[in-house]
């Protein structure tokens, strides 16, 4: 029993005595996984990536355009009229016309219309917006009357209205490449004119101010991820108070040869309606 007991202790012992004599060489601080762990975590981490990208892509595919928040637009007029009436009256009598009064109710084509704006659209069926415009429309004849000092002459008026605008967009339908809003807003213009005659070389600028109303319905064509083409019909009506020089005439007054003042001190009061194009850009 007793030789059975020791050889028991003995066997107990030596695990212990060989653990104890082999060396701790593991620094786990400096742990790093074997190269085929990396390969195989490198790759779960592509194929999530993959997963995701292509999940955004498809999300981008079929978003509407009432999602987007913010998008900036950039338009150009390209047959729009416009009926200044008091200026078309002023323009006829400078230019010796038979019946000026008779040619207040004439449009003309505005010869160029910028628009740019901006708009926020704060729910999917409404939203604000801001915009600046520039309309331009330019007139000259030769006078052929024999009124002294005036057959021969050059008449000519360039008209300059810059207006910002702001109101709200409502929403009427909006698809995947399509949508059709109407927007409405108020805002203050100036209006500038500037007449020359030749060969007098007489020449004088004018100017005032007022307010315009804007109503436009806009169909939104998608054509990219964050890009549309738009095809908008416009109206805008305009009321300002009288052309007056710096001095603060009004140019009802003599000017270059003729000798008398006019019968109409006019306003730049005015409507205009028209087609215009662009570009719209998502952010």
């Amino acid at each position: 029993m007793r030789v059975v007991a020791r050889l028991l202790t003995i066997f107990c012992l030596l695990p212990v005595a060989t653990l104890a004599q082999v060396p701790s060489t593991m620094d786990t601080s400096h742990y790093a996984p074997p190269p085929d762990s990396l390969r195989t975590l490198d790759s779960t981490y592509r194929a999530r990536k993959a997963v995701l990208d292509t999940w955004i892509r498809a999300q981008r595919s079929v978003a509407h355009p009432q999602e987007d928040f913010i998008s900036v637009y950039l338009m150009y007029g390209g047959y729009l009229q416009i009926l200044p009436r008091d200026i078309n009256q002023f323009f006829s009598e400078r230019a010796l016309r038979p019946s000026p009064k008779d040619d207040r109710e004439n449009y003309g084509t505005v010869d160029r219309s910028f628009l740019l704006g901006a708009q926020a659209q704060l729910s999917k069926s409404w939203g604000i917006y801001v915009e600046y415009d520039l309309t331009m429309k330019f007139a000259n004849t030769t006078i052929d009357s024999n009124y002294p000092g005036l057959q021969g002459a050059e008449e000519s008026l360039d008209f300059t209205e810059h207006s910002f605008v702001v109101g709200g967009m409502f929403m009427f339908y909006s698809g995947q490449f399509y949508r059709l809003r109407a927007n409405g807003g108020i805002g203050a213009l100036i209006v500038l004119t500037s007449e020359t005659e030749s060969p007098s070389g007489a020449s004088r600028n004018a100017s005032a101010t007022g307010y315009q109303f804007n109503f436009d319905v806009l169909n939104d064509f998608r054509v990219m991820d964050r890009l549309s083409f738009t095809l908008d019909l416009l109206a805008r009506t305009v009321t300002t108070g009288t052309l007056k020089t710096s001095d603060g005439k009004a140019i009802d007054q003599p000017f270059g040869n003729r000798k008398s003042a006019l019968s109409i001190a006019p306003t730049a009061s005015n409507v205009v309606y028209g087609l215009a194009a662009g570009l719209v850009y998502y952010f």
